[in-house]
């Protein structure tokens, strides 16, 4: 089922304040945002990142699927026995804190070299964490509500707009629409929502916004913290089983950004997320006979992240600061 609704945000996370943690300069979401510090600040952006995903395997395998995961380091997490067991790798972490390969698309205008390497040039790509799930993020100015609902949806979306990885055209609407639609992997969990996460710098520091834009099974969202209610969990962790009783297989929507700012530069970004669905670990207790380790997730949801939109407003617009402190960690 195909659904598109209305748009329910959550709390706006100043992410540089005291008690945000260190690690966060480790995520590329930290990364987009802080780029556009940079771009207000001295009108370049450093991290103008498209997304893709993969690992660092070393191994032949292309085991992305939880169900199938070897390992990734050779004789070192090579049996189930060794990865639910063995207390360190040659990375340093138990095999057990690792998770499977990602997967990266490609939306191209044709199986050929030339026209995918094009379109990683243009950072029209996407990542999952592993599964593989289609997602399309378009962005523009005026697309209508039932956009998504057309069967010439994504020819009217170029047109009307840019795709992921490019920059909204010049302004020329009171807010920002985009336009996403996600379809699951066959062979993996239903879709539980898809998100539009939103990254901008005030008064110096980095802030970060999620909305939900689509989701399953007819939930409502909390009138108070305006957050859809998780989708539940079907996982029969002894068995390392799943059914696709809930979730959708297809989400779409158009949103507006009911908080933009004309005068601030602003990233978008979508992001799809499955059902609960048994981590690797789990399906290796199973195979072993034994619990699955109590110090990692039993399940997990898997996801998908699209490359961002940005928003550059005029020159005339932007209110510099005369300092960044959510830039400071990267100032001489």
């Amino acid at each position: 089922m195909m659904s598109s609704l209305a748009s329910r945000p959550a709390t706006s996370i100043c992410s540089g304040r005291a008690g945000w943690s260190v690690a966060s300069n480790s995520y590329v979401r930290r990364a987009l945002t802080d780029g556009q510090g940079f771009q207000e600040m001295m009108g370049a952006n450093p991290w103008k990142y498209g997304i893709v995903s993969g690992a660092d395997s070393h191994d032949a395998f292309s085991d992305n699927e939880e169900f199938n995961y070897e390992g990734v380091h050779g004789n070192t997490d090579m049996t189930p026995k060794i990865r639910l067991t063995s207390g360190t790798t040659v990375a340093g972490e138990p095999p057990k804190h690792f998770g499977t390969p990602g997967a990266t698309g490609v939306w191209a205008p044709e199986n050929t070299r030339p026209a995918i390497f094009d379109a990683i040039k243009n950072k029209e790509t996407f990542g999952t964490s592993g599964p593989l799930i289609r997602v399309r993020f378009f962005g523009g100015w005026g697309y209508s509500k039932d956009l998504v609902k057309d069967k010439n949806f994504v020819k009217k979306a170029y047109k009307e707009g840019v795709p992921m990885g490019q920059d909204l055209p010049k302004k020329s609407g009171k807010a920002p629409t985009f336009a996403v639609w996600a379809l699951k992997d066959p062979e993996s969990g239903n879709l539980d929502r898809v998100q539009i996460i939103k990254g901008w710098y005030k008064d110096g520091h980095p802030w970060e916004k999620v909305y939900d834009v689509a989701w399953s099974d007819g939930r409502k969202a909390d009138a108070s913290a305006g957050k859809v209610p998780a989708v539940g969990n079907t996982v029969d962790i002894k068995n390392a089983s799943y059914t696709n009783s809930i979730g959708d297989t297809q989400l779409a929507a158009v949103w507006s950004d009911p908080d933009f700012d004309p005068t601030q530069h602003a990233v978008y970004y979508a992001r799809v997320i499955e059902i609960p669905t048994p981590r690797w670990t789990t399906f290796d207790a199973k195979v072993l006979g034994i619990d699955p380790p109590s110090d990692v997730p039993a399940t997990i949801q898997e996801r998908a992240w699209t490359s961002p939109i940005w928003y550059t407003p005029e020159a005339e617009l932007v209110k510099k600061q005369d300092f960044y402190p959510g830039l400071k960690p990267f100032l001489p």
